[in-house]
């Protein structure tokens, strides 16, 4: 079966982030706390969240894509 297209208004969790972007966990948490990341804190231990749509606009505009060559 095959997994439906990410949504941009996904409501995701750091770790829902680190798979998606296929990094680990510690990476994704670091990237958080870098200026404008566009990250909810709900409050709590595990109450941090990010809009899925929000945050690739974010990145796009943060991260140079690598150019091959």
């Amino acid at each position: 079966m095959e997994q439906a297209p990410y949504s941009e208004t996904d409501v995701i969790t750091i770790p829902e982030l680190a798979k998606r972007l296929k990094v680990d966990k510690g990476k994704a948490y670091d990237m958080t706390f870098q200026p404008g990341c566009p990250v909810y804190d709900l409050g709590g231990e595990r109450g941090k969240r990010i809009i899925w749509g929000d945050f690739l606009g974010w990145f796009r505009n943060r991260y140079k894509a690598a150019s091959g060559g």
